[in-house]
């Protein structure tokens, strides 16, 4: 597929993820939110696939095949959360995040086929950089409950709930993406942990939402606790985006 087809599909995609977040708030346009966000959810899918043809393997290696994939994880795991957690007011939040990754996707090297370094070539690989998506991505969507939440006074205990919800479901792949990392990084580098400025930063993500849980069960401690939630967001986008670009030193940088 030609880069000129696949822009078009990144553009369209997040036009019609960002229509269907807005036509989710109305009650009489929800149907035709529904269709754009699955025919938005189509060509995301187009452009998994496309990535995943012409590079060979699964499409996590540079920043805009993990952008592409994310934004389909979101409405993947909306799914999960409307039918086993009874969440499905949270449908138009779980719309405006794609539509944010699919037009930063639409300014990245579209089409591209990249390098895939030795040292990805692992089986912790695919695991490993999967579940810290998949929390990472629902912790953006609590972030985005926990702004809401204070504006919002009339909804904000179904909210705060619904914060709570998430982050319960994001902490295990987290604490999971530790994990694998940690075994992943002694085979390839020879130790557990080497205090790398992306390991660091992931371990402040996490220790930002473990204190959230901890001060969520208290109730003196309830109101404070949303802060931990914006500052386990701002350690996700540091962790995700800066140290990549800051990072030279970081063993993590591998384009």
């Amino acid at each position: 597929m030609s880069t000129q087809a696949i822009l078009c599909i990144a553009i369209a995609s997040a036009v019609l993820y960002a229509a269907a977040a807005l036509l989710r708030c109305f009650k009489k346009s929800k149907t035709i939110g529904a269709v754009a966000w699955i025919v938005a959810v189509a060509g995301n899918a187009v452009m998994v696939g496309n990535n995943w043809v012409i590079n060979g393997y699964v499409p996590f290696v540079s920043m805009y095949q993990v952008l592409t994939f994310l934004s389909l994880t979101f409405s993947l795991m909306y799914l999960y959360v409307k039918y086993l957690h009874d969440c499905g007011w949270m449908d138009k939040y779980f719309c405006l995040l794609p539509a944010i990754c699919m037009i930063g996707v639409c300014f990245m090297g579209i089409g591209s086929v990249w390098h895939y370094p030795p040292a990805l070539q692992s089986v912790w690989f695919v695991p490993h950089v999967l579940v810290y998506m998949i929390g990472y991505m629902v912790s953006a969507v609590a972030f985005i409950l926990t702004i809401v939440s204070f504006f919002d006074k009339k909804n904000r205990q179904r909210l705060d709930a619904g914060v709570y919800n998430l982050v319960c479901i994001a902490f295990p792949f987290m604490t999971a993406g530790m994990f694998f990392g940690a075994i992943w990084a002694n085979e390839v580098w020879g130790n557990f942990w080497s205090f790398d400025a992306k390991e660091n930063w992931a371990l402040v993500t996490w220790l930002m939402f473990a204190i959230y849980l901890h001060f969520r069960r208290h109730n003196s401690f309830q109101k404070a606790s949303k802060w931990f939630v914006i500052l386990g967001f701002i350690g996700i986008i540091i962790t995700m985006f800066f140290v990549n670009m800051m990072g030279g030193s970081s063993q993590h940088a591998y384009s």
